[in-house]
């Protein structure tokens, strides 16, 4: 490895975002292998399904990671009907099975500073990203923005897959607040609303059909978040004064934020 500088190339040593292959298995048969940052395998499996529509409840099903063979296998009973395979704009171009079955998000206010509060802890709690410049993150906060989970991916849609999985893991209940570092397209914007999340922040943009989802169900993203100003696309109302003023702790009680140590 080198850097180039002042005319000349450097020898120089660059930390790398580890990058493997996940195998997901649906009663018995390959359904995917998925480009991803190797831990909490159990959290990127049970998301992914779950987003996909394979199943609702946890109990409903039942699942294992064979950690040699990186295999994650889930069993359903019932199977929705065939679905057909949408190639996604994924950063692993993967596919994307069926819709949703997406829900008007509840109605609930947060103050309008707290975009600004959820992209700082985001960045805060991204030490891989601080370490490699090369990986995605995604963070879950409730609606006063105390963090509950933080993960961080080389894929972004992985990143919300993997919040959505600690969810069902862990048995918590929306409406919650969401950041995430990568562009919000069609997929990303149904993630979010099928995990409970009324206000997704995110540091970039939001494509057409992200938006048309977002106004249809009631999702508001804030994107482009700068110090001290951001574009809001959908539901301003959501953000108001009249929520209360923002009063942040510093840090959610131990026994509810966890931000997922993937580190090699």
């Amino acid at each position: 490895m080198f850097r180039y500088e002042k005319g000349r190339f450097v020898p120089a040593e660059f930390p790398l975002p580890t990058e493997d292959e996940l195998e997901v298995v649906l009663n018995d048969r390959v359904l995917a292998r998925l480009a991803y940052t190797p831990g909490y395998e159990a959290a990127l499996g049970l998301g992914y399904l779950w987003n996909q529509g394979f199943f609702q409840r946890l109990e409903d099903v039942a699942w294992g990671y064979d950690a040699e063979r990186q295999r994650f296998c889930l069993q359903v009973e019932r199977l929705p009907e065939a679905m057909v395979g949408l190639r996604s704009s994924a950063c692993a171009s993967g596919l994307t099975y069926g819709r949703r079955a997406l829900r008007r998000l509840p109605k609930a206010t947060v103050d309008p500073e707290l975009p600004f509060h959820l992209l700082r802890r985001l960045h805060a709690a991204s030490r891989l990203y601080k370490k490699t410049r090369g990986i995605h993150a995604a963070a879950l906060f409730d609606l006063k923005g105390n963090l509950l989970l933080h993960f961080e991916d080389v894929g972004r849609h992985n990143a919300l897959d993997r919040l959505a999985g600690a969810v069902l893991l862990e048995g918590l209940e929306g409406p919650f607040t969401l950041a995430a570092t990568g562009r919000f397209s069609r997929e990303m914007a149904e993630k979010a609303i099928h995990l409970g999340a009324v206000v997704a922040v995110t540091r970039t943009g939001a494509t057409d059909r992200a938006v048309r989802t977002a106004e249809a169900f009631g999702l508001t993203i804030a994107a482009y978040v700068r110090p001290t100003s951001y574009r809001v696309y959908t539901h301003p109302e959501r953000l108001s004064r009249s929520s209360g003023r923002l009063t942040l702790a510093k840090s959610a009680s131990p026994k509810r934020a966890r931000s997922f140590d993937q580190g090699r």
